[in-house]
């Protein structure tokens, strides 16, 4: 049985949490436990939502010291050099680390224990912690980075904009692209026909921050309702998450008079219930934003996909790639109210392509975009004198 020493050092991002980082954490452990690997997983957060079937995880938490802003990229240094430390003298057969600023993990673990090494990358955080948050010792951040990049028999990429990002700073880095997935065992097909015959329902999972889009759509929404004259097609809208934006969001639908549950930060376990609920799901991302960039894997899309959802989405970075437009879903151009309000508008008059759309969308979720399946491409990149027998 290959034992996998799983880190996170992020302290961002509780392994078990209600984020989209936590459930890729989790997800990406289900699945090495799928092939028989025994895992440990190694954190700076644990988080405080562990969903039943983890309950037996195994997993080591070494915090950051709380400490001045000046010093917390240290803390977050020596927290993942504890957590390396950790996996020493544990020992493993394969070491995986989820990409975190500061993080020297893998290749002090790595080069001593000699097991093979996966280093996966979500996102170009230097820049993201640039511009969105602060960061004081960039020299640092991009030295720790090349040297993981360089010591890893495999970097797993999220997108390819981060494929070539990775090669911009290591061009001989092992890189392959492994785009997010989703458990389709987890979440489940909903029921056949719409959920309320009153209204129907547009749901939206996802961190209420600008760059998700959320008043596009409440703006799309507002003019189907407008343009709909059967009050029974007429839709609500269902924010499933939390965040900076909330308040300003809930004023929004107020002066639109947009109807919209706002259910709040829910645990991963949840999430398959309320999607089981919805008419039709949205990624409404808008023009400016980190879709701009291209280079997000958006769980959501997935997640919606699973439970045979016809999706709306912006057609902007990796989604024209996830969503076949017409036939898994509608893309719309980001930014745009009205292009929404035309799809809420086809889908609200036509039962039969909300169906048809949906059940295409589950038939990919299975087929193309099981986490099993990303794992599977991520291990199947290692160098062949580095490959774990199979389980």
């Amino acid at each position: 049985m290959t034992r996998v020493a799983y880190l996170c050092a992020d302290p961002g991002v509780p392994v078990f949490g209600t984020k989209g980082s936590s459930v890729h954490v989790q997800e990406i452990v289900r699945a090495w436990r799928g092939t028989g690997a025994a895992v440990t997983v190694y954190c700076t957060l644990l988080g405080t939502e562990r969903p039943s079937d983890l309950a037996d995880l195994d997993v080591v938490e070494v915090k950051p010291e709380s400490v001045p802003a000046s010093a917390r990229e240290r803390a977050v240094q020596d927290a993942a050099l504890g957590l390396a430390d950790e996996v020493l003298r544990n020992g493993c057969g394969l070491f995986y680390e989820r990409y975190s600023l500061f993080s020297p993990a893998l290749s002090v673990v790595a080069r001593i224990l000699d097991v093979p090494s996966v280093l996966e990358v979500n996102a170009p955080l230097i820049e993201e912690q640039q511009r969105y948050r602060q960061l004081l010792d960039v020299k640092k951040a991009e030295t720790v980075f090349r040297r993981n990049a360089a010591t890893a028999d495999v970097v797993a990429c999220v997108s390819d904009p981060v494929v070539r990002w990775v090669r911009a700073r290591v061009p001989t880095a092992r890189t392959v692209l492994a785009p997010n997935g989703v458990n389709v065992e987890r979440i489940t097909a909903r029921r056949p026909g719409r959920r309320n015959p009153d209204h129907l329902t547009v749901g939206f999972v996802g961190t209420l921050k600008p760059w998700h889009g959320v008043p596009g759509l409440l703006h799309g929404v507002a003019l189907a309702n407008q343009q709909t004259a059967d009050p029974g097609l007429r839709w609500q809208l269902h924010v499933v998450g939390d965040g900076p934006g909330r308040q300003d969001l809930e004023r929004l639908a107020e002066s639109l008079g947009v109807p919209t549950v706002f259910s709040g930060a829910v645990a991963p376990a949840a999430v398959p219930g309320l999607l089981a609920e919805f008419d039709a799901a949205a990624a409404p991302y808008p023009q400016d934003g980190p879709g701009q960039d291209d280079y997000f894997s958006p769980l959501k899309v997935f997640e919606y996909m699973a439970a045979g959802l016809p999706v709306i989405a912006s057609a902007v970075g990796q989604i024209p790639s996830i969503i076949q437009d017409g036939r898994t879903g509608i893309l719309v151009p980001p930014g745009d109210p009205a292009a929404l309000a035309d799809a809420l508008l086809r889908l609200g008059q036509d039962p039969n392509l909300r169906e048809r759309l949906g059940l295409e969308a589950r038939n990919d979720a299975v087929q193309r975009f099981s986490w099993s399946g990303v794992l599977s491409r991520i291990t199947g990149a290692l160098p062949p004198a580095r490959r774990l027998a199979r389980q």
